[in-house]
């Protein structure tokens, strides 16, 4: 039974899963549109009709559209609850967030058990209704608004080129080719008008033309080329009109026609197919290896094939090709390559005998070439079901993936609104679509196997989804955008400014004549670094020098230790500079080995140490910039050490006149 925090969740969540699927299956429909807009505009479809087409072409894309919505609500869902604070709520409350995900969790997976429902059986009669219209509307009339300077072939057996069209509709310098008694015997005609017209009754087009010239054969051509001369006619008309039989009504396919497609198989009937087509293949590749090995063997033997089962002369046969084809590759790249083979008395034998082999491979590479079109046909069947069959379960599992996805990425980002549930949305849903890409080319190309073709963006994403669920639900800073930038930052070799506090009361006393001595030994270590060959010598011989790094860890403990002793000081300026001094590294970087020999080792793989090279480069010359501000602010600390210490030296001249007075006082 659902709680208080269920029914919040499920109200929050189902509002904004509303708006986001009918975005994104608006969007997907326009893309349906865009793509056949050519060939449903101008064909005479009624109203009726066209909103018939767009309905069922709008169910065969809701499992196209229904991950994605879910994706979008879910990130909305979990940022808005995240930005108002409601979610951090939930967590002080005790819930934690995979019982927080829980109801919106039974929600999706209901919702992929009825798209899977869906799929296997409603869609398929929309599919089926959907295609059955778009071919019906593939024969209907088109507009006869011909493009100037393309040649329109939109009327079978007919192509039409115009150069110009003006305003009115007539064609001017007008050409026709009627190709309607075959392509040997066409009719060509040139006129410098026309206009093609539609009947009443659409079902005829009249093409009237003016001022123009015929050529037509008067004898009907063949394939077979002669030289002899062909009379043909050349008349010339001012007016003339001819009349092309073209249905323009939309008839209606058979929807039985498309009962062999996938689109019209469920998954039982699609299981069927694969195993029939599976034992056609198995079956015909058996006889068709039998039938090419007989012929291959009867080619060189100049006999009947024997057969396999039971003959013995067939098995010799074998045996002495297989010895045959191995003295070829014995002799092969040789001087008697396979020219041994035909030493004969004189050339014309050994040419009748090469002209009889060319010939036999060229007939039994046609006949390879036929068959394995026909093979390749029916595996296309084949591959097309199983990925059809797999496409009923991928859809499903797609919508379970995209909530683990979108929920806790919206519980990591905590930014509501639909500006960055958005982009988040449409960046994941790219990846899956090109990897769904990746996998459908490579399964027709035969690279991997039909399952994984399918799945692969599936299993791409679900460890993806998964680890952003375990991150989220245990509140890991892996996901924190400040956890990154700070590494960016470190990087680069940006490490913070120093943040030293004045102290109104402090219990511990400085001592500044100490401090002075001991500020002399950081100071010389900072003229030492400069000095060494790990910030003098060129970047490339950065590599020689990984054993003076201790020397910066050194630095960074000594002015470390200094600023400890000296923020209790109750002198502010001393404890103002001390902020001025910057945070040095550890080490000068980690990629830098700390033995000189490891580092030129490194530095030799030339992939690696190149660029590596340039980040030394970039990151010594910012920390030579803090050495120098280093050793600049601690001469400053040096100079103010002095003065404190000359004026804790010097009597305080206000203070001797009191006593004075008191003195005379005690007196008088």
């Amino acid at each position: 039974m659902f709680k208080i925090v269920d029914r919040y969740i499920l109200k929050t969540f189902l509002p904004l899963f509303a708006m986001s699927f009918s975005v994104c299956w608006f969007i997907v429909i326009m893309q349906f549109l865009w793509r056949y807009v050519d060939e449903l505009v101008g064909k005479g479809l009624g109203v009726f009709v066209m909103a018939k087409i767009i309905f069922y072409a709008a169910l065969s894309f809701i499992p196209m559209s229904l991950p994605l919505g879910i994706l979008l609500a879910s990130l909305m869902t979990f940022g808005n609850l995240g930005e108002r604070l409601e979610l951090l709520s939930l967590k002080a409350s005790g819930i934690p967030l995979y019982r927080i995900m829980r109801p919106l969790f039974l929600l999706i997976t209901a919702m992929a058990v009825v798209l899977f429902q869906f799929q296997n059986d409603w869609m398929i009669q929309a599919q089926v209704r959907m295609w059955t219209l778009i071919l019906s509307a593939k024969y209907a009339a088109p507009e006869m608004e011909i493009t100037e300077g393309v040649f329109y072939t939109g009327i079978p057996g007919y192509s039409l080129y115009a150069r110009h069209r003006d305003s009115s509709g007539k064609l001017q310098q007008l050409m026709v080719y009627d190709m309607s008694r075959g392509y040997l015997n066409p009719r060509i005609i040139r006129a410098d008008s026309g206009r093609l017209v539609m009947d009443k009754s659409k079902t005829f087009l009249v093409l009237k033309l003016y001022n123009g010239e015929s050529y037509e054969n008067l004898r009907a051509q063949s394939y077979n080329t002669s030289s002899e001369p062909v009379p043909y006619m050349l008349p010339r008309f001012e007016y003339s009109e001819t009349f092309i039989a073209h249905d323009a009504n939309i008839n209606y396919q058979d929807e039985k026609q498309l009962g062999g497609l996938y689109v019209s198989k469920n998954l039982s009937q699609l299981r069927y197919s694969m195993d029939s087509t599976a034992r056609l293949i198995d079956s015909a590749r058996a006889v068709i290896t039998a039938g090419v090995d007989r012929d291959l063997l009867s080619a060189h033997y100049q006999t009947f094939a024997y057969n396999t089962s039971d003959s013995a002369t067939f098995v010799e046969q074998r045996r002495e090709l297989a010895e045959l084809s191995q003295r070829l590759q014995d002799t092969k790249g040789t001087e008697n390559s396979g020219d041994s083979l035909l030493t004969l008395p004189s050339a014309s034998d050994s040419l009748r005998i090469l002209q009889i082999a060319s010939s036999n491979l060229e007939r039994a590479k046609n006949q390879a070439s036929i068959l394995k079109d026909e093979d390749d046909n029916t595996f296309y069947y084949f591959r097309t079901f199983s990925q059809e069959w797999h496409r009923k379960f991928t859809a499903s599992v797609a919508c379970l993936i995209f909530f683990l996805i979108g929920a806790p990425l919206g519980a990591i980002v905590r930014r509501g609104g639909i500006g960055m549930p958005v982009i988040v949305s449409i960046f994941f849903f790219v990846i899956y679509y090109m990897i769904e890409s990746f996998g459908d080319n490579m399964l027709r190309s035969g690279s991997i196997s039909v399952w994984l073709g399918m799945w692969l963006s599936n299993l791409v994403l679900l460890p993806v989804g998964l680890f952003l669920s375990y991150k989220a639900n245990q509140d890991s800073s892996t996901l924190n955008a400040e956890a990154y930038i700070i590494f960016f930052r470190k990087l680069v070799g940006y490490r913070g400014v120093r943040k030293v506090e004045y102290q109104e009361v402090s219990m511990e006393e400085v001592d500044y004549a100490g401090e002075l001595r001991a500020i002399c030994t950081p100071i010389e270590r900072v003229k030492s670094l400069l000095a060494s060959p790990l910030f003098s010598q060129p970047a490339w011989r950065i590599w020689n020098n990984g054993e003076r790094q201790h020397e910066l860890a050194d630095l960074r403990e000594e002015v470390n230790m200094l600023v400890e002793r000296l923020h209790h000081s109750p002198d502010r300026l001393l404890v103002s500079r001390l902020n001025d001094l910057p945070i040095l590294p550890k080490h000068f970087s980690p990629l830098l080995p700390k033995q000189s020999k490891h580092g030129r080792i490194a530095g030799l793989i030339l992939p690696y140490s190149l660029p590596v090279t340039l980040y030394f480069s970039r990151l010594r010359k910012h920390l030579r910039g803090d050495l120098e501000t280093t050793r600049t602010v601690l001469l400053a600390l040096e100079e103010q050490l002095r003065l404190i210490i000359q004026q804790q030296a010097q009597p305080d001249d206000g203070q001797d006149r009191a006593d004075n007075i008191k003195n005379k006082a005690n007196k008088a």
